[in-house]
């Protein structure tokens, strides 16, 4: 499968996958049934980071064009991209396009580059809403901001709750929106200007990382691995609910190689937060890549509720549309 990315793009590279997938089982490229390579796989082939290629291959999955089998591989799930849809129609407009300003004599290089341009001019057109997110842990800002740059006409911001509280100045990033969790959301209002209110968003665990964590078996040594303190708490916390575990969980951070190897040795599974490439080093994604088959990781999805997200939807489109005037 032939992946083309341009880095010089505004798009994250997620997004560019996303489309240009999306794009390929339109134009039946990619027919029903399709193997797609494995994340690690094209990982080699395109450069790409395997934790990009896992975020845009849960998108495609969640969007049903795709359907991941345990075992099997990853495969094209369903022709939704119908030839009669709108995106089947805009790829034909575009291509009787590139069809005329061919036939002028221009190169594909030179039809790129005003393409390229004439995107830019669009962009700088659209008054993107840029918000604002706020948590405690790197890991959990990951999951929300991948989420939210998923929202139509969507830049997102990160800060780190600690950061701002220890701050002397008021917190008045200059956004449309501040989003935050329930969580943290009383310690945030009392570092905003007086008036201003953020956005709360219920996070959750995902169903198949509970499913996943019940059907262990009460015997299983079971180790964590996280990037940060807090994150790591959360993961044991769901442990406790949803395991049955009768040894204690063991728990290490990336960082430490030493740790990482004797907590691989001393257990049956591993349980990762499920953007850990975002936050190991090249030796601790490789030291974990080498071992699983072995130890099949248990990857801890964290997300923002449905509910929640729906409702910043809203907000989001309420405040494009005021934005454009």
């Amino acid at each position: 499968m032939l992946i083309e990315l341009d880095n010089s793009k505004t798009a994250p590279l997620y997004q560019q996958l996303v489309e240009q997938i999306t794009r390929d089982i339109a134009l039946g490229k990619l027919p029903p049934g399709y193997q797609l390579p494995t994340v690690r796989e094209l990982a080699n082939e395109s450069g790409i980071s395997q934790g990009t290629i896992k975020h845009a291959y849960d998108i495609l999955e969640q969007s049903g064009l795709i359907r991941k089998t345990r075992g099997s591989g990853t495969f094209v799930y369903s022709a939704k991209v119908e030839l009669g849809s709108t995106k089947a129609k805009a790829m034909q407009v575009i291509d009787e396009m590139l069809d005329k300003v061919q036939k002028l004599s221009f190169s594909l290089n030179d039809i790129r580059i005003f393409l390229d341009l004439k995107l830019r001019e669009r962009e700088e057109q659209v008054q993107h809403v840029m918000v604002a997110a706020v948590d405690c842990t790197p890991e959990a800002l990951a999951v929300m901001c991948g989420q939210i740059a998923e929202l139509p006409h969507t830049e997102v911001i990160t800060y780190l709750l600690d950061e701002i509280l220890k701050s002397p100045a008021h917190f008045d990033p200059a956004v449309d929106l501040v989003v935050t969790t329930s969580t943290h959301y009383k310690d945030l209002i009392g570092k905003m200007i007086p008036g201003s209110q953020p956005c709360r968003l219920v996070m959750t665990i995902a169903t198949n990382t509970a499913l996943e964590l019940a059907a262990l078996p009460s015997e299983t040594r079971l180790g964590v691995i996280a990037a940060s303190e807090r994150y790591s708490q959360l993961m044991l916390r769901a442990c406790e609910v949803y395991g049955k575990l009768t040894n204690p969980v063991k728990l290490a951070f990336f960082g430490n190689r030493n740790t990482i190897h004797e907590q691989i040795k001393q257990c049956d599974r591993l349980l990762l937060p499920s953007n850990y490439e975002l936050f190991a080093s090249q030796e601790d994604a490789a030291l974990i890549r080498s071992c699983e088959k072995n130890y099949r990781p248990i990857f801890y999805h964290y997300q923002v509720e449905r509910g929640s997200l729906l409702f910043l939807e809203e907000q989001i489109h309420r405040i494009f549309k005021s934005n454009q005037g």
